[in-house]
């Protein structure tokens, strides 16, 4: 049985023994194309970005799985990466600590101010987890039942200010928030981080509408260009790099 959308009681979600018993089962017997890591294959395309590139940096906000539908899984493995894992739902990241130890694996929301957030999630593992009301009103009810959670959020800087990855520029910034991403950008100090290559998800499929967005209208005013679409994700690559 699929329990992703099921929202279990608080005396099951909670307990020690299912929870290690369910990463079992979620990050070892699960199915994963061995082809590609990413959703819909976005970690070929962020390959080609870095052919060369030993031992890079990325930061991964919205995580989800440390390997089924990754972006930055195949860095990981295959190249040396190391970076930052960040999501709001804490058996994500107790998955990541498990099969990506040598990753900084963070549980908490990420935006543009630090405080006290409401989340909404519609099962115990979605990925669908968002801090974007309005996306859950467009959804609730089709599909899926939605409730509400509280949860700490910071800015992306003061996160990864507290890590040994302060001040080094980051080559590949992947954000996967539902509807939340131009509040991850914002906390961020484009001046000390400089990502080379941002990956988004976007729900939108006219590019019009795209380029009507608060997301992309930041990146074009940071000076970035858009490199790439695959999927849902839209890939941007700042102007300096080549």
């Amino acid at each position: 049985m699929n329990i992703n959308h099921i929202h279990l009681p608080d005396w099951l979600a909670n307990n020690w023994l299912f929870r290690k018993l369910f990463l079992i089962r979620k990050l070892f017997l699960s199915r994963v194309s061995f082809k590609h890591y990413g959703q819909m294959a976005e970690d070929i395309s962020l390959q080609k970005f870095f052919p060369n590139l030993q031992q890079g940096f990325f930061v991964d906000v919205g995580c989800f799985h440390p390997i089924k539908y990754n972006n930055t899984y195949f860095l990981y493995r295959k190249q040396g990466w190391r970076g930052i894992n960040i999501d709001i739902d804490s058996i994500k990241i107790e998955g990541f600590n498990i099969v990506r130890p040598k990753d900084i694996n963070i549980c908490q929301a990420v935006s543009s101010t630090a405080g006290e957030l409401t989340y909404w999630t519609n099962g115990f593992y979605t990925p669908t987890v968002t801090l974007n009301k309005e996306f859950t009103e467009e959804r609730s009810g089709k599909k899926y039942q939605y409730i509400s959670k509280t949860v700490k959020a910071e800015p992306l800087t003061d996160i990864i200010d507290r890590t040994k990855f302060k001040d080094r520029p980051i080559d590949l910034l992947s954000i996967d928030v539902e509807g939340h991403d131009v509040h991850v950008l914002e906390g961020l100090d484009f001046d000390r981080y400089a990502p080379k290559i941002i990956a988004v998800e976007t729900q939108l499929n006219d590019f019009q509408e795209i380029q009507q967005e608060a997301t992309y209208k930041l990146l074009v005013n940071k000076n970035y260009t858009l490199a790439n679409w695959v999927g849902m994700t839209l890939i941007f690559k700042h102007a300096s790099f080549n």
